[in-house]
């Protein structure tokens, strides 16, 4: 008998555990809502440390793509020792998380946290189609309407989980005569 802890896939995401970076000289978070006691944590935490921060929260802009203009802006100026936390829903984060990429940080510069539990973003294999749902299979896909399997693989690069068909004798959403 192995006495080995259960070794987890390294595609699923592994999110923030409530300590500042301490090698940070400026911390950036980008939240998609005010007044969520998740964010009242977080900015407490991150002000308990001497190191300046900036906040960035959508409530703030018209649109999601004014925030992310905002954000390549302040990323644009920003200094090496940056720490950047995203904070809210999958749908919010992930996108944030490949500007900050494409910005040049590194994963390891980059925080994130999910704020909302139950919904995940899932990419349909066969359709290309990304939506929302739980990560329990089986799950119809709303566009190809091919019934998926939910893979234990995340895509940090699209930002969802991985559907693929469940059955493979019956890949298409037609049923079989």
């Amino acid at each position: 008998m192995s006495t080995t802890a259960k070794q987890f896939s390294t595609s699923i995401p592994r999110y923030y555990n409530g300590e500042p970076n301490q090698l940070a000289t400026h911390h950036l978070l980008v939240s998609q809502g005010r007044g969520c006691t998740e964010q009242d944590r977080i900015c407490a935490s991150l002000n308990r440390t001497s190191v300046p921060m900036t906040h960035l929260t959508l409530t703030d802009y018209s649109s999601t793509a004014e925030l992310q203009r905002v954000m390549l802006s302040t990323l644009r100026e920003a200094t090496i020792g940056l720490r950047v936390y995203l904070l809210g829903d999958e749908d919010f984060i992930w996108p944030l998380h490949a500007l900050a990429r494409v910005a040049g940080l590194q994963a390891e510069e980059i925080e994130v946290i999910p704020s909302v539990a139950g919904g995940h973003s899932i990419y349909c294999v066969h359709c290309s189609t990304t939506q929302h749902g739980a990560l329990e299979s089986p799950h119809t896909c709303t566009e190809c309407g091919v019934v998926l399997e939910i893979r234990q693989h995340f895509s940090r690069r699209l930002g969802a989980y991985l559907g693929v068909c469940a059955d493979a004798r019956q890949p298409f959403a037609q049923v079989q005569a």
